[in-house]
Formats: C-alpha cells, sequence, structure tokens
C-alpha cells in the first residue's frame, strides 16, 4: 500500500477569463472545480495507475467534505485529522487569448499544535501498512518547517519509506530524514542549493547534490523539457513526448505517483522514470488536475526519450 500525506489541501478551481486584465473587472466561466493539493492529486493518479492507496493530512470545513466525497467516488480510503476552518480554494485563471495561466492560492486554514499531534499518530498508525509514504505540497499557517522530517521520521520508524515533494525550508529540513525519493522543480531546486541550473552540467550536479545531501533517489521536473534523475548508479535526463497541453495542474504530482507506483512494483529506476514522465505528459494532456489511466500513460511511453548523463 502506498499512503499520501496532504498537510495543505485545496478545491482546485479552473476559470477561463479571454483578453484577462489586471485591475480590470474579468468576465469568466468556471470551467470546473477538482479535489487537489499535491498528495490528493498524487492519491489519485496513483488510483488511476492500480495501485493500492490510501489518503492521509488534514482538512476542513465544507471544501474538506467535497474532498472526502470525491475520493470515496474514486474509491480511495482516506484517514485525515479534521481541523476547524475551511480548506482552501486554488485559483487558476486560463486567458485563452493572451495563451497566459495565472495562479491564486490561498494560505489554508490554521493547524494548531494539538493537530500536529494528532497527525504524528495517524501517521505512526499507519505507516507499518504502508510500503511507501508520500509528503507532498505546502504546509498550512501554523505548521513548522521541520514538520515533514518530523512526520518522516515518524513514517520510517514504521518501516514506510518516504518521498518529499515540497520547497523552501521544509524541503532543505526535511531532507534531514533521508528520503527514498526526493522531487523538487527546478525553482526548488535552485532555492535548496543556491545556484542557477540553466546547463545540462549544471543540473546533472545538482542532482547529485541531492544525493549527497540524503536522498536515495533523486528526480528535479524541468515542465515542458523533461526531467533529470538520479539513483546511485544512473543519471538519467528524459525529453517527454510531444502533446497538446490543457492544463499543468498535477503534472508533477504524477510524476511522484509513477515513481513510487514503480518502486512498490520493483521497477528499476530508469524504467520507473520513464513512466513518470509518460505519466506527467499523459497528466497536462487532460483538464484540470485529472489524471490519466494507465493505458494512456502506456501509449506514450515509446515516446519518452532517455539519455544518460
Amino acid at each position: 500500500m502506498i499512503a499520501t500525506v496532504t498537510l495543505n489541501p485545496a478545491i482546485d478551481k479552473g476559470l477561463t477569463v479571454p483578453r484577462f486584465e489586471i485591475g480590470k473587472t474579468n468576465r469568466g466561466e468556471t470551467t470546473r472545480a477538482d479535489a487537489g493539493g499535491k498528495g490528493i492529486n498524487v492519491a489519485q493518479a496513483l488510483r488511476q495507475l492500480g495501485a493500492e492507496v490510501r489518503a492521509l493530512g488534514f482538512l476542513a470545513g465544507s471544501n474538506g467534505r467535497f474532498i472526502l466525497e470525491s475520493l470515496r467516488t474514486s474509491g480511495i480510503p482516506a484517514d485525515f485529522v479534521n481541523v476547524p476552518g475551511e480548506t482552501r480554494v486554488n485559483l487558476k485563471i486560463h486567458d485563452p487569448i493572451g495563451r497566459t495561466e495565472t495562479e491564486i492560492n490561498e494560505a489554508g486554514f490554521q493547524v494548531l499544535p494539538a493537530h500536529l499531534e494528532a497527525l504524528k499518530q495517524n501517521i505512526a498508525q499507519h505507516a507499518p501498512d504502508a510500503q511507501v509514504m508520500i509528503f507532498s505540497g505546502s504546509l498550512p499557517p501554523g505548521a513548522p518547517a521541520e514538520i515533514y522530517a518530523e512526520l518522516m521520521a515518524i513514517a520510517a520508524r514504521g518501516g514506510a519509506k518516504c518521498v518529499l515533494d515540497t520547497g523552501g525550508a521544509a524541503l532543505r529540513l526535511g531532507l534531514r530524514a533521508k528520503p527514498l525519493l526526493l522531487k523538487p522543480n527546478r525553482a526548488e531546486a535552485e532555492e535548496l542549493l543556491e545556484w542557477r541550473l540553466r546547463t545540462r552540467g549544471e543540473l546533472a550536479a545538482a542532482a547529485r547534490q541531492l544525493l549527497a545531501l540524503g536522498a536515495e533517489e533523486a528526480v528535479i521536473s524541468l515542465g515542458a523539457e523533461g526531467a533529470v534523475g538520479a539513483a546511485q548508479h544512473d543519471l538519467l535526463f528524459a525529453h517527454p513526448p510531444a502533446v497538446t497541453p490543457r492544463s499543468s495542474v498535477g503534472a508533477g504530482d504524477a510524476m511522484v505517483a509513477a515513481l513510487a507506483y514503480g518502486y512498490v512494483n520493483e521497477l528499476s529506476f530508469r524504467d520507473s522514470f520513464r513512466l513518470a514522465i509518460a505519466a506527467s505528459a499523459a497528466a497536462v494532456t487532460l483538464e484540470g488536475s485529472k489524471m490519466a489511466d494507465l493505458a494512456l500513460i502506456q501509449s506514450l511511453l515509446p515516446q519518452v526519450e532517455i539519455e544518460v548523463g
């Protein structure tokens, strides 16, 4: 079983606004609203891959109940810690005329020490049943930057391997727990390492440095350019298939899901990496944060180009 942990879930709402202008009155049309937050997206992607998955974390209010119902409909068991307040809404404004996407993300509900303690107990309870536990996304107000490191240490004591996909101080401190896999994007890796990642050589050095900092495997996602991945005996560059994008929401989460899926199914790092690139490419062809099924992902696998670094 794979468990996902989402501390700051959201409703991902898409809004189409032709000729969107800052500082003006704009009229748009809501295209869709999805249960979201990085860990929720990962859980949905894993379910599409056919993996056994359980969703954990925090939820609040009516938006939280919407997310629970969405997970139930998808056949994903959930065991969240309920907190006061309301689960946030993340708004993505798409301008088809100007060809722009603007994101407005709320901060999220406030969590207190008692809520964090309840979550630690929840993680300890589920870790023995989880081969992999995935910690994804931003932290809600009130959560300390070291919380991912603390939760991963608890999960590891229960026997679970840990995956971390976050940024900023939570990423830097999370490395203390020596996760199985680290999956920052380019900007997050640049902030962590404090150098620019523009060239192939700089990306290769960055991926190796993430291993030196404690990760067993590392993948730096590069958007439409693909990704660079590193493991003990591998340094790989991936170029994704050419697809027609509809939404970038959840592309990185599909990548994380595929990497975890590959691990529990005993795929090589190279095969897991190829699957992750195909899963990410498939996700961007769908609206909102909808995740691709295994058939669509497999249809793109032959088009993924892998180069050895």
